[in-house]
């Protein structure tokens, strides 16, 4: 997206990564926190919370390379030197759901995007900062037109 904004082929787009570049304006529009989930009757589901090296040794459910969720999870368990026992890839947010629910392994998900499956049970991690923060993201030269201006506007009182 931050290409195609760079590129002016679109005018506003929304991420979840925040940009330094100078060309761009963007508004903070909300935050959302990574959780795992794993089939009710896992060991990890009934604690709740766990660490992240929980996952050590298990496998995980992530969507695929370039996915914010995977990127996050990845960056803490590397971070933290935690190395799952594997990774079982799947395109779709719903195809992670299904394959948690199958038992091929534990998920992440933002919270915001578990919903409320009885087949789960959220885990938060408890000693990981799993944050991410979405943006609205124009360039700054677009901001004189008047469409592309009222909605930067509008997401930043919806922000405050």
């Amino acid at each position: 997206m931050l290409d195609r904004l760079l590129r002016h082929e679109a005018d506003v787009a929304v991420m979840a990564k925040s940009v330094s570049d100078p060309r761009l304006h963007a508004v903070r529009l909300r935050t959302d926190r990574l959780v795992l989930f794993a089939p009710a009757r896992h060991p990890l589901a009934k604690r709740g919370r766990a660490p992240l090296a929980a996952l050590a040794g298990q496998e995980v459910v992530l969507r695929e390379r370039g996915s914010i969720t995977r990127e996050v999870l990845e960056q803490a368990m590397a971070a933290a030197d935690i190395q799952p026992g594997a990774i079982v890839e799947v395109q779709t947010r719903e195809g992670v759901g299904e394959a948690v629910a199958a038992g091929f392994g534990i998920g992440a998900v933002f919270a915001s995007e578990l919903g409320d499956d009885r087949r789960f049970r959220r885990i938060l991690v408890t000693d990981a900062d799993l944050g991410v923060a979405e943006y609205a993201v124009s360039l700054q030269e677009r901001l004189r037109v008047a469409l592309v201006r009222a909605f930067m506007d509008e997401a930043t009182k919806l922000s405050s």
